[in-house]
C-alpha cells in the first residue's frame, strides 16, 4: 500500500486533524503567494513634486529656496529676524484636481523643532488639505509630524473616484526643502484651473498673528480662512514679533501688486512707532499703488481686558495713534483706505486667545468673521 509521505514541519504552525497534510500545504501555499504578492502602501503610491502644480502664496519668483516668502535680493537688505522668518512657509499652498480615493502628503522641514509650547506641531510645522465642495472649501484632512525632519503621512481616505479641487496649506512656522503629495498610482492629479473672478491676491503685512500663531492647523490662521471665503488667493507677510513697519519692508511691499493690502502689524509697534513708522509705510505704497485698497487693523484688545482694563493702556494708545493716521488722510482725500477697529475681533468672552494675544482657532474664526465685510467692500472698490 502506498501511504503519502508525511507533511514537513513548520515552526508554530499547527493544522486541525482534520484537515489532509496535502490540502493544509497547498492553502499554506497560497497563503505565503498571497503575501508576497500585497503591495505595501509605499508601492501603491505616485508622489508628485508639489513644484510641479500651481504654487500661490508667493509673492516673488526668485527666491533662494523655492518655498522663502521674500526674494532673494531682500537678505542682507531687511533685518536678520524678518530674513530668518520669511524662510517660513506660512500662507504657501498648493492648489491641483484629483479623483484619488486617497491623498498622502511627504515632506521635509528646515527646523528640527516641529511645535512651540504655546502652538502645536500640527500647525507649526504640519500640512493641512481642504477640498471644494458645495460652493465653499471644507476641511479634508491633517497631518501630524514626525519627530524627524521628513514625515510620509495619509491626509485622507475611503473618497469616492470623481474630481476634485484641493488646495494643500504649508506650515506655518518651519521652512520646507520638498513637499510631495501621494496618489494611488491610477488616479489623476492635474494643475487647479485659473479662479474664476480672476482676483489679484491679498496681500497680509503683519505680526506673529498674521503669520498665524497659534493656529492648530496652517488653514487656521485668519489669511487663509478669508482665502478661502473670499475664493481668492492671499500672500501671507506676518514676521512673528518683528513687524516694525520699516521702510526696507514698505518697499518690497510695494513691489507686489495685490487687490488689497492689509496692515495689522500694531501688536509688535508701541504709540511712538505707530505715529513716526506708518505714515511712512503707508506712503510708500501710495507712490506705486495709489488707488489700491489699503486696509488698517488696530490691535486686538487682549483677552483678559474687559475684567482687567490695566492691559488696555499701551495697545490703546497705538489704537488711537493709527485712528488719527486714518482720519488724516482721508481728510486729505485718500479714498481707498478701510479701518477695522480691535476691540471687534476677538470677541468679548475672552475664549479667543492662547496667552491674552494670540488667537485659537476660535480667535482666527472670528477676526476672519469681522474682517471679511470690510475685504469685501476693500475688493469692490479694488475694481
Amino acid at each position: 500500500m502506498n501511504h503519502l509521505p508525511a507533511a514537513p514541519q513548520y515552526p508554530q504552525c499547527k493544522f486541525h486533524p482534520g484537515i489532509c497534510p496535502l490540502l493544509a500545504l497547498s492553502l499554506l501555499s497560497l497563503l505565503f503567494n498571497a503575501a508576497a504578492q500585497t503591495p505595501n502602501p509605499e508601492s501603491r503610491l505616485r508622489w508628485l513634486d508639489a513644484k510641479e502644480l500651481p504654487i500661490e502664496g508667493k509673492g516673488w519668483t526668485e527666491t533662494k529656496q523655492f518655498y522663502d516668502r521674500l526674494p532673494a535680493k531682500a537678505e542682507g537688505v531687511v533685518r536678520a529676524g524678518v530674513w530668518s522668518l520669511s524662510k517660513d512657509s506660512a500662507g504657501i499652498c498648493v492648489r491641483f484636481v484629483t479623483d484619488a480615493t486617497e491623498l498622502w502628503a511627504r515632506w521635509t522641514v528646515r527646523k528640527e523643532k516641529l511645535a512651540m509650547s504655546h502652538m502645536p506641531a500640527t500647525g507649526v510645522s504640519g500640512v493641512d488639505l481642504y477640498v471644494r465642495h458645495k460652493g465653499g472649501w471644507h476641511w479634508l484632512g491633517a497631518t501630524r509630524p514626525e519627530t524627524s525632519l521628513t514625515t510620509e503621512n495619509r491626509l485622507t481616505t475611503g473618497m469616492t473616484p470623481q474630481p476634485r479641487e484641493c488646495v494643500l496649506y504649508l506650515p506655518l512656522y518651519n521652512g520646507v526643502e520638498k513637499v510631495e503629495i501621494g496618489i494611488p498610482a491610477n488616479a489623476k492629479c492635474e494643475p487647479a484651473p485659473p479662479r474664476s473672478n480672476n482676483l489679484k491676491p491679498v496681500v497680509f503685512y503683519g505680526t506673529s498673528i498674521v503669520q498665524g500663531g497659534c493656529a492648530s492647523r496652517p488653514g487656521m490662521a485668519y489669511p487663509a480662512i478669508l482665502g478661502r471665503r473670499l475664493d481668492c488667493p492671499t500672500i501671507n507677510l506676518g514676521f512673528s514679533g518683528s513687524a516694525i513697519c520699516e521702510p526696507e519692508v514698505a518697499s518690497l511691499l510695494a513691489e507686489l501688486s495685490p487687490a488689497v493690502y492689509v496692515l495689522d502689524p500694531l501688536p509688535n509697534m508701541d504709540a511712538e512707532g505707530v505715529a513716526k513708522r506708518m505714515p511712512e509705510f503707508i506712503a510708500k505704497l501710495r507712490e506705486t499703488h495709489p488707488k489700491t485698497p489699503i486696509v488698517l487693523v488696530e490691535n486686538t484688545e487682549m483677552g483678559d481686558a474687559p475684567v482687567n482694563p490695566s492691559r488696555r493702556g499701551g495697545y490703546a494708545k497705538s489704537n488711537a495713534a493709527l485712528r488719527a493716521i486714518f482720519e488724516q488722510r482721508v481728510k486729505a482725500g485718500d479714498r481707498k483706505l478701510f479701518y477695522i477697529r480691535g476691540d471687534e475681533l476677538l470677541g468679548d468672552d475672552g475664549q479667543g486667545t492662547v496667552d491674552r494675544v494670540h488667537p485659537t482657532d476660535l480667535g482666527f474664526m472670528r477676526m476672519a468673521d469681522v474682517m471679511e465685510p470690510v475685504l469685501k467692500r476693500a475688493l469692490r472698490a479694488a475694481k
